[in-house]
């Protein structure tokens, strides 16, 4: 533990910010193979479940720090730059980013997800 984390790791003030958002199990769930896998490395990152990540969730505001995101862009072959992740807001724009790098057509998400796990 540190200044920056609590006792379990997580960002100061990250476990206030999850505990209000009120983190749900349904609804806003990853879609894409590349938001499955990027929510996958955010929640090992993290130390959290996968399905507690949303597509909407912003890394930073879910208890993300600043040394967790060079953790990730490494993890992530360096196909983004750290202003870059830290500059996309979403999990599913990440994705999105991601799969334009490396020429990944995207299917739009219509239906209904179902749960990982």
């Amino acid at each position: 533990m540190s200044d920056d984390t609590d006792e379990h790791g997580y960002a100061a003030g990250g476990r206030q910010r999850r505990e209000a958002r009120g983190w749900t199990e349904g609804g806003n769930r990853p879609g894409t193979d590349s938001e499955r896998r990027l929510a996958r490395l955010w929640a090992d990152v993290l130390g959290v479940p996968v399905n507690r990540i949303q597509r909407t969730d912003n890394f930073f505001e879910i208890g993300g720090t600043s040394r967790a995101a060079a953790r990730l862009v490494i993890a992530l072959d360096r196909h983004v730059s750290i202003n870059e992740f830290a500059g996309t807001h979403t999990l599913t724009d990440l994705a999105g980013l991601l799969d334009q790098r490396l020429g990944v057509r995207r299917a739009p998400v219509t239906a209904a997800v179902p749960a990982l796990g």
